[in-house]
């Protein structure tokens, strides 16, 4: 077995799937991300997803090649919609360009968290900036 690299902390809170990621991700661990967001999802009932990825410094394409089935398996658990934090445009357009096109209504990137708690807000899903549980892991997984 390999060593998973990558790090990750994922949270429900009411009916949203915060989970934030940093470092460099292998196959090994986007999968254990996604089988532990498989876990946790609050699929009985429709949810959304908020991922930060503000401290995620990049995937191998075998990696962002796993995410348009992760989310093919959460639209088909009752997900309405994914917004996912990426500051950088060039790691934003990678992304986007490797994991698929589900349309801006379904998932959507934002170059800050507030954005995207306004934009799940309006989609039924409130939540505020100030909510956000993983603060500790973003401060100590910034890059220096």
């Amino acid at each position: 077995m390999k060593k998973i690299h990558g790090e990750w902390e994922i949270t429900v809170i009411r009916q949203i799937l915060i989970r934030s990621t940093a470092g460099v991700f292998n196959e090994e661990g986007t999968r254990a991300v996604f089988e532990e967001t498989q876990m946790k999802a609050p699929i009985a009932a429709p949810w959304v997803g908020l991922t930060n990825a503000e401290n995620w410094e990049m995937s191998g394409a075998t990696s962002l090649q796993l995410f348009p089935g992760m989310r093919e398996w959460a639209f088909a658990h009752h997900c309405v919609a994914l917004a996912i934090v990426v500051p950088s445009e060039l790691k934003k357009k990678i992304h986007q360009h490797q994991t698929g096109d589900f349309g801006h209504d379904r998932v959507n990137y934002f170059s800050n968290l507030e954005q995207a708690c306004e934009w799940l807000t309006a989609k039924g899903f409130p939540i505020r900036e100030e909510e956000y549980p993983h603060r500790d892991f973003i401060r100590r997984t910034k890059a220096p």
